[in-house]
């Protein structure tokens, strides 16, 4: 993770519930079993996605009556807004698990036919609408939270392959002047990119796994990298097309040996020790093609004590990104660059804007949080305090 100055900003935005001539639904999903709250839940419908947040909480919108849920491990639900609404908390049950499947002998031959049918199985250039949540802490308190809606489209053939087109932003945070430091936020190839690992560079090994049409296939490099860390990770694999349906990939696995850096213009050292990524990706019927429908960066970094910090603390970067809509071969009018930090995007808030989106609830953590900045939103000696509305 690269590290930029840090200018914070600050200021209180409600979810508010809004009419809309859309069918709207927000209900939570849990394990009928265990009852737990369910995450990363697919709701979609031909025309729309969203998902569900850490506490099981979802909101979709829809002119389509029709409402579907998917999570891998679970049996699907197809059901309508009529039908769901009339449930408080709606069930999933896992799917039974099958015998055990033999495990193929030559597995690189396997993943080899699967990278082969990467380009024949991904849409390769497409436009779809995303929703994008960064959160940041400093050790467990949130002191960033930011929400962006916006379009993205995706063609390989051109010099940038991918273009935003932001339409629409909040943003808010809370951090003691005392303790400002340097940090700084992925971009938004930072975002996209992901490491494929060379065949001939990796171990690969197979897993059991609880869904009997899926392979699930765990990688790990043979040489450290620059650092001194090993690219670990799984694939979760379609065994009827090869498609990859999901990416786990963490770059560190031995935290403690990766090296520290300096911050400019200071002698604060830092460094990264943890830098995750999750995509799953889900199919257009039309196309019989894949996309990204969800995307999770999740990084740490240490910053160690020094003479004007009291003590060691750690950044905790959270980036929850999904299409809220099926991919279309719209246009879209580009007014944010790929490579700029994320957080120093300036866009005007719009209250109707967001009262009639698919996005991820509120949590209840980040409801404290928003309280916590509402009370302290005059201490401006205190706090550094800017918004965008």
């Amino acid at each position: 993770m690269k590290n930029i100055f840090f200018t914070l900003f600050c200021i209180l935005f409600i979810v508010n519930v809004g009419n809309s001539q859309n069918n709207k639904i927000s209900k939570t999903i849990a394990d009928r079993t265990t009852k737990l709250p369910l995450e990363n839940v697919r709701i979609f419908n031909e025309i729309d996605n969203s998902i569900t947040n850490q506490e099981g909480a979802f909101v979709f919108f829809s002119n389509k009556k029709e409402i579907n849920f998917d999570l891998l491990g679970y049996n699907s639900l197809k059901s309508t807004f009529e039908e769901i609404e009339k449930k408080d908390t709606i069930f999933m049950e896992v799917k039974v698990f099958e015998l055990k499947e033999i495990v193929i002998p030559n597995l690189e031959l396997f993943v080899k036919k699967v990278y082969d049918k990467i380009g024949e199985n991904n849409i390769s250039n497409n436009t779809s609408n995303f929703f994008l949540r960064n959160v940041l802490k400093k050790d467990d308190d949130i002191i960033i939270l930011q929400d962006i809606y916006g379009k993205r489209e995706k063609n390989v053939s051109l010099k940038n392959p991918i273009e935003i087109e932001v339409s629409n932003m909040r943003k808010t945070s809370l951090f003691q002047k005392k303790n400002l430091i340097d940090f700084t936020f992925p971009n938004f190839n930072d975002l996209f990119e992901v490491i494929i690992p060379s065949i001939d560079k990796c171990i690969f090994t197979e897993v059991e796994y609880y869904e009997v049409d899926y392979k699930k296939i765990l990688f790990e490099t043979k040489e450290k990298s620059t650092w001194g860390q090993t690219l670990r990770g799984y694939f979760i694999i379609n065994k009827k097309d090869y498609a990859i349906v999901e990416i786990f990939e963490s770059m560190y696995d031995n935290p403690e040996v990766a090296p520290y850096n300096k911050i400019i213009f200071s002698d604060t050292q830092y460094r990264t020790v943890k830098f995750e990524k999750f995509l799953r990706f889900s199919k257009n019927n039309a196309l019989n093609k894949y996309y990204v429908s969800i995307l999770k960066l999740n990084a740490q970094m240490e910053v160690l004590a020094d003479k004007r910090i009291e003590k060691t603390f750690f950044f905790n970067l959270a980036m929850d990104y999904f299409t809220s809509s099926v991919t279309t071969n719209e246009k879209v009018k580009s007014n944010f660059a790929v490579d700029k930090d994320i957080f120093k995007a300036k866009f005007p808030y719009s209250a109707d804007f967001w009262n009639n989106q698919n996005q991820l609830p509120l949590t209840n953590e980040l409801k404290d949080f928003l309280k916590l900045v509402s009370e302290n939103k005059d201490k401006k000696k205190e706090f550094e305090i800017i918004g965008n509305f």
